[in-house]
């Protein structure tokens, strides 16, 4: 595409957004004055009926008037010429598609400290933010805005946030794909969640997965599971919900791998429901022997080769998982937990 034909691209969303918006010339002009910026409808009506005599710098004015993104306007261009010459596209950004009803709006997002060393988050158990889906910057696509309190402090005693921008995309395997950019502190956030949960009136909540650089001084790829609870179904999350979120939120598949003593402590609990001890004891009287066996201690005295191969025959040897899938299961359990944990008293089963 020549930049003749971009810029008349870029000039004909401005002038559908203007009629939508049921601004004329002038209105826009004085738009753009009230952000700093020196414009007048002449220079208006000139854009719209010659675009290839503005610049770029005049387009910025007017996005930055409309509160348009054009980096945004672009992609929303490229979209849509793929989307023209594939209606089959198993990729879906257009906000209009019905995958996207009741999508827009905010999100409470909950996850687990990601730092490598287990002194950064002592006195850190859960980390809280806003996630906001919606067509912010009207490209009919649907923008994610995260607002992220790390629970750290900056050097002058202030709350640390970060602010990221990204896209959400629907995919037709029944899959959502968010890719969210921090540029302030180099990071991104790449979440895959489960399709329908969220737009689901009973729910409005979802378990996903997550991959990025953990948090710390060290900073290490890391992958971690998150939850997305709608705001307007759940305006406010006890803190006791808040501690069985923390317990989904584990990395976990079919199996839960737990103490032997913290297990006995745990069974003693007088609040502990009757059926689900039964069932833990049930399961305890055919349970299999496991050792869990730090990988630090193996390599004492060993050459890096020995040591090396004797850790990859171990883990091929070993019950360890070979993938972590969030499960329809999982999505229910986060459900339950939100619908029915919002009181601090225990709920005893009846036998």
């Amino acid at each position: 595409m020549k930049n003749s034909d971009v810029i008349r691209h870029v000039v004909s969303y401005i002038t559908n957004v203007k009629q939508e918006r049921k601004l004329s010339n002038s209105a826009l002009a004085k738009l753009c004055q009230e952000k700093g910026s020196h414009m007048t409808d002449k220079t208006i009506g000139r854009m719209i009926h010659n675009p290839s005599s503005i610049t770029v710098s005049t387009l910025l004015k007017v996005c930055d008037a409309l509160e348009l993104n054009l980096s945004s306007i672009f992609h929303a261009m490229e979209i849509s010429k793929t989307s023209n010459e594939d209606e089959q596209g198993k990729l879906v950004s257009n906000i209009d598609h019905p995958a996207y009803k009741g999508y827009t709006g905010e999100y409470h997002v909950f996850f687990l400290p990601t730092s490598g060393d287990p002194a950064d988050h002592q006195d850190k158990s859960l980390i809280c933010g806003t996630l906001t889906f919606g067509d912010t910057y009207s490209c009919n696509e649907c923008t994610a805005i995260l607002d992220l309190d790390s629970g750290d402090l900056t050097p002058d005693g202030k709350p640390f946030k970060k602010h990221y921008i990204g896209r959400l995309i629907y995919s037709t395997n029944s899959i959502m794909f968010c890719n969210l950019i921090c540029n302030q502190f180099g990071d991104m956030w790449f979440l895959v969640f489960d399709h329908g949960n969220l737009n689901n009136t009973d729910l409005a909540c979802v378990l996903g997965c997550a991959a990025t650089s953990s948090s710390g001084k060290q900073r290490y790829p890391v992958v971690h599971r998150f939850c997305l609870c709608n705001k307007q179904k759940y305006p406010e999350i006890s803190n006791s919900t808040k501690k069985h979120i923390q317990g989904l939120l584990r990395l976990q598949n079919r199996n839960i791998f737990i103490k032997k003593d913290i297990l006995n402590e745990y069974l003693q609990r007088e609040n502990l429901d009757p059926i689900f001890k039964r069932n833990i004891e049930n399961y305890l009287n055919i349970a299999s022997d496991y050792y869990a066996i730090p990988k630090n201690v193996l390599d004492i005295d060993l050459k890096p080769d020995v040591y090396c191969k004797g850790i990859a025959e171990l883990c091929e040897l070993s019950e360890l998982e070979k993938a972590y899938h969030i499960r329809h299961s999982d999505g229910r359990e986060l459900g339950s937990i939100l619908k029915y944990g919002t009181s601090d008293q225990p709920s005893i089963t009846k036998e």
